[in-house]
């Protein structure tokens, strides 16, 4: 019998809406290719990338992942000159 842990089921178990954000600032950060414009496709990106982390950090995936995630919205806002709060 297979046994998926919560983390597991967290990610695997995440709907596709879910996952636009993330994704598209994955995809226009030139992480993953630009491939798609389906909501498919963006969760299979946040999937791929969240697993990959969770596989390196454990159950520490999401702090690491709010790190790459905070240092690729910044990096964004720099190049669209875009100054303080959220992109």
């Amino acid at each position: 019998m297979i046994h998926l842990n919560e983390q597991e089921i967290f990610i695997l178990g995440r709907p596709n809406f879910a996952c636009a954000r993330m994704a598209k600032l994955l995809i226009s950060s030139g992480l993953y290719e630009d491939k798609a414009k389906k909501a498919e496709y963006e969760q299979a990106v946040f999937i791929h990338w969240a697993m990959d982390l969770y596989g390196k950090h454990g159950d520490k995936w999401t702090y690491k992942a709010d790190e790459i995630l905070q240092d690729l919205n910044e990096k964004q806002k720099e190049r669209l000159g875009i100054e303080g709060g959220a992109a």
